[in-house]
């Protein structure tokens, strides 16, 4: 007498209903548990860019303590190459990385596909850099002492070009301050993560927040910009 062994009868007993009931409960489960995977690693890049940030605040700390307290400069000019602030911040973190922020849509890379940073840097400010270039090869930055109150003045932020196909990239690390026009090769803050920029400040501390608290409608128009 032929014997049906326990893994026939069970794979008998498991019928078409019983696989489909299956198979929807685990697309269920799935559109459940991806939108908390989703959130949970865009939390993890929001912590990887305020870090980031950070550390280019401290790095440019640390540079300021070797040229008497000055902010570095926005750019300028070395043969044919063009060293810009992020360069010059460069040796005292030697770590690109940080220059770029987890989960932008930017480009790693310029228009020229040089290495660029995903945070724009507080220029119309902490340098006297005009937005003409008229004095790109004269300008200079401003000393710590006269920014008034650090922990109010916006060193970096997250930032994206302020015109659309901008022949220096898509990256807006030349931060225009609120008051200034939109131009190329300079950006506005952008809210990468839950709908927030990420910021660093010229005290160093690090932080998120809307654009609407920080950036638009403000009174006066540059109050987290300029140096009182």
């Amino acid at each position: 007498m032929h014997r049906i062994s326990p893994a026939s009868r069970l794979a008998r007993a498991f019928t078409l209903i019983e696989l489909l009931v299956v198979i929807a409960i685990i697309a269920i489960l799935a559109a459940i548990l991806f939108p908390v995977f989703a959130q949970a690693k865009a939390s993890a890049q929001l912590t990887q860019g305020m870090s980031n940030v950070r550390n280019l605040g401290l790095a440019m700390q640390l540079y300021m303590n070797d040229t008497d307290d000055v902010y570095c400069l926005t750019a300028y000019q070395q043969g044919e190459a063009t060293v810009l602030w992020h360069d010059m911040l460069d040796p005292y973190v030697k770590n690109k990385q940080i220059w770029l922020c987890p989960g932008s849509r930017l480009k790693p890379t310029d228009a020229n596909g040089a290495p660029t940073s995903h945070f724009g840097y507080n220029i119309g400010y902490l340098t006297n850099f005009k937005q003409d270039f008229s004095n790109a090869d004269g300008h200079t930055g401003v000393s710590a002492g006269a920014v008034q109150t650090p922990s109010e003045t916006i060193l970096f932020t997250s930032a994206v070009t302020s015109v659309p196909n901008s022949w220096c990239g898509d990256d807006g690390k030349l931060l225009l301050p609120p008051s200034w026009p939109d131009g190329d090769c300079f950006g506005r803050p952008d809210p990468i993560h839950f709908n927030r920029v990420i910021l660093t400040w010229a005290d160093t501390h690090a932080n998120t927040r809307p654009r609407s608290q920080f950036y638009d409608n403000q009174t006066p128009v540059d109050r987290y910009f300029d140096l009182e």
